[in-house]
């Protein structure tokens, strides 16, 4: 398999001088996990390990990831920085051990959940489904009120899927990239005040190098710091936290493009 990807890596430059895929133009965060959650990024905003463990005998890209066992563990960013305005775009590998309802992949939120700007992306089911499905949630300031990017929009239900079902005990690669001026045919919803806030762009989901499903209940995130920015934790306190590794954590203010994303694929080692 780490041959398969290489020779991926090396279809993508075929035929031109020098590699045109620059995985380093925007990176906001960009944690391997190593040896800790240092940021390797344009920021340093290293993050925290808070119960996780860096293991080395198990890992999709470098020498080792990190293990996260579900009772307590996670990995925490700095508080009030912006890590999501705009265009943006979140890599990382993840094997899942154990799959719970509202298990979280990521949530860089407030102090208090539904309170304002957030980013998550969790583990969500269909009304009487049993599948792990990834969904994707967003929230921002509307004229002071906090709004959900998958309230109803007009009495029509609201839907988070992601158009992918959770395989556990395997590695598998994951990329969010959300287009903030792609084509939305949700029109708008509506507020708490009665006013209509546009929905805009679109969210598509790459499993493995292949785009794999997407989203257009989308609304664009501001230029307001997160204060509660988490891997494998929700912000709801009753939520679990996530069982299993991770590895190879990125985020982008720019909209990764296929090449993109299929270069990425083709750094794991497994």
């Amino acid at each position: 398999m780490k041959i398969a990807r290489f020779l991926l890596l090396a279809v993508l430059c075929l035929g031109t001088a020098s590699c045109s895929v620059n995985l380093k133009k925007g990176l906001v965060v960009h944690s391997g996990f190593e040896k800790d959650a240092r940021d390797e990024g344009r920021n340093h905003y290293d993050g925290k390990l808070l119960g996780g463990a860096v293991i080395s005998d198990d890992s999709a890209v470098g020498e080792s990831s990190v293990y996260l066992d579900g009772q307590g563990a996670y990995v925490e960013f700095p508080a009030g920085k912006v890590y999501f305005e705009g265009d943006y775009s979140i890599s990382i590998w993840v094997k899942w051990e154990e799959c719970h309802l509202w298990d979280r992949i990521l949530d860089f939120n407030q102090d208090e959940p539904m309170s304002g700007n957030a980013v998550t992306w969790l583990i969500g089911r269909p009304a009487q489904g049993t599948e792990n499905n990834l969904w994707f949630d967003q929230w921002v300031m509307y004229n002071d009120i906090a709004v959900e990017s998958i309230l109803s929009q007009r009495n029509v239900p609201a839907d988070a899927y992601l158009g992918y079902n959770v395989k556990l005990g395997r590695w598998d690669h994951y990329v969010l990239v959300y287009d903030s001026s792609a084509e939305n045919p949700n029109g708008v919803q509506q507020n708490t005040k009665g006013e209509d806030v546009p929905y805009e762009g679109k969210v598509t989901l790459y499993v493995n190098g292949q785009a794999a499903g997407e989203n257009t209940h989308c609304v664009k995130p501001q230029d307001i710091p997160t204060m509660a920015n988490w891997l494998g934790r929700s912000r709801f306190a009753a939520d679990p936290f996530f069982k299993g590794w991770m590895d190879d954590f990125r985020i982008y203010d720019r909209i990764l493009s296929p090449k993109e994303v299929s270069a990425l694929y083709a750094l794991g080692s497994r």
